[in-house]
């Protein structure tokens, strides 16, 4: 199994100073569970645990064979250093399993955090914190990275969790996806014959990226799907998104990502976020006529 390291620390805390990005749009309101808010505290297992949540609404709005088939797929953790990573396999007895690791988590809760404070604040913390990201890895940014009272503003910490929902939906999407599809051996009656669920890797067969296509359409589907059923916030693509531009790393598109696209393990981000977004704005005209339905 291949990795994609971004960085060498694992310790991340949540940062937050005296440092304003700017003048905010509202007045911030401090919610009193501020200090307890995983996502804010970066803490793994409570991430985990909203993960965990996620898988589940996942599953459940698959079609009948597909939820049948990963009914109680459990969610493996990573918690190696530097590790930034999200992948489907199989155990040694043949049962499916999706993982994602602990860098990945932490690199979803900054992107919504700073994508919340943005929306809330109009600051430009996400394109702050992917510049961090590149310079960085997994490096905590330093105190003052985040302005105190946007951090723990009320509006703010509601719509991160929103956004971090999606985040790990899109992910866990994307894995469950190459199960479902046929994409590995172990779940496939013997066709693929090697692991391709990882987010970010360097090299592979060609045929991998029209799998990581399907899967990324296929994710894009029954997050969707899944967050229409539910009775408070609705899943958009908007989380999907903002993985896709943490990889990347800004760049604009070259001749050399075209022309080598072909030797990366994913396709390159300039053509994901496009297949995402179309395949929602398909899947919101049908009403929904696309998605996986049970």
């Amino acid at each position: 199994m291949r990795s994609f390291v971004v960085g060498a620390a694992v310790l991340i805390h949540a940062a937050c100073g005296a440092r304003a990005p700017g003048p905010p749009r509202t007045i911030p309101v401090a919610d009193p569970g501020a200090a307890r808010d995983p996502i804010n505290r970066l803490q793994v297992a409570g991430l985990r645990e909203i993960a965990t949540r996620v898988l589940d609404e996942l599953v459940a709005a698959l079609p009948a064979e597909a939820r049948t088939r990963l009914r109680g797929v459990p969610l493996l953790g990573d918690d190696s250093l530097g590790e930034v990573n999200a992948y489907a396999s199989c155990a040694d007895d043949g049962t499916p399993f999706v993982a994602v690791s602990d860098g990945l988590l932490a690199i979803a809760a900054h992107l919504a955090m700073s994508a919340a404070s943005d929306e809330v604040f109009e600051t430009d913390k996400r394109a702050d914190y992917l510049d961090w990201l590149e310079h960085h890895g997994l490096e905590a940014p330093p105190v003052g990275f985040y302005y105190f009272a946007h951090h723990t503003d009320r509006a703010k910490i509601a719509r991160q969790r929103e956004l971090f929902e999606e985040e790990v939906a899109y992910i866990l999407g994307h894995e469950l996806a190459h199960h479902y599809l046929g994409h590995l051996a172990c779940t496939s009656g013997g066709g693929v014959v090697e692991d391709v669920g990882q987010l970010a890797a360097d090299r592979i067969p060609v045929f991998s990226q029209a799998g990581e296509l399907a899967a990324d359409v296929a994710a894009t589907r029954n997050l969707l799907t899944a967050g229409a059923r539910r009775a408070s916030y609705a899943w958009s693509e908007d989380g999907a998104l903002l993985v896709i531009a943490a990889f990347n790393h800004r760049r604009p598109l070259t001749v050399r990502d075209v022309v080598l696209g072909f030797e990366r393990t994913h396709p390159i981000p300039h053509l994901r976020a496009p297949a995402i977004t179309t395949t929602a704005e398909i899947w919101r005209a049908t009403t929904g006529a696309l998605s996986p339905s049970p």
